[in-house]
């Protein structure tokens, strides 16, 4: 299975696991419990624990979560609170079971060697955090196709789509076809 990573954030790759959202999501990532372990490993960590079906429900819920979160912010409407404070307290627990070690050069985040549900929670609602109050957050977008989030980083931000290979590439081709069949 091809898992495309388009969101430039951990907190938008956990969003962008249900590929075709504008289409009522009949299809995510984390259905099953070997292909969410499947699309786990190609978020660049390491190694990522089995997960059980429970803890797959838990990832969804805190997916939609962020998901909300973010919506409101690139539709320039009110955060819904209920979900800002569940991502807050999924990272307030990460902040507590994985916080800062000492390295040659300061101080790091003490991520497990093997990642579990737990862990990929804190990563996950730590990013969402960060991007909230980082100064990337006017550059979240939505993609106008599939609804997928990312942050434009392009230097005069003017990214539309998630990605030219899947829907820049279709919105291109339909625009064509309407202008010469017209």
């Amino acid at each position: 299975m091809d898992f495309e990573h388009v969101g430039n954030a951990h907190c938008f790759e956990l969003v962008n696991s249900v590929p075709n959202r504008q289409d009522g999501g009949d299809r995510d990532w984390l259905c099953d419990v070997d292909t969410a372990e499947a699309w786990a490993q190609t978020l660049g960590l390491g190694p990522v624990q089995r997960l059980t079906r429970d803890e797959l429900a838990s990832l969804r819920s805190l997916r939609e979560k962020i998901h909300a979160v973010f919506t409101a912010v690139v539709s320039d409407v009110d955060i819904p609170v209920a979900e800002l404070n569940a991502v807050t307290e999924a990272h307030a627990a990460g902040l507590s079971r994985y916080g800062y070690a000492p390295t040659s050069t300061g101080i790091a985040r003490a991520w497990p060697d093997v990642w579990d549900a737990e862990s990929l929670t804190a990563l996950f609602a730590e990013s969402a955090i960060e991007e909230l109050n980082g100064p990337r957050l006017d550059r979240v977008k939505s993609c106008p196709n599939c609804q997928w989030l990312f942050v434009d980083t392009s230097r005069n931000r003017s990214r539309r789509w998630c990605s030219m290979r899947t829907c820049g590439g279709r919105d291109k081709a339909l625009r064509h076809y309407r202008k010469t069949s017209g």
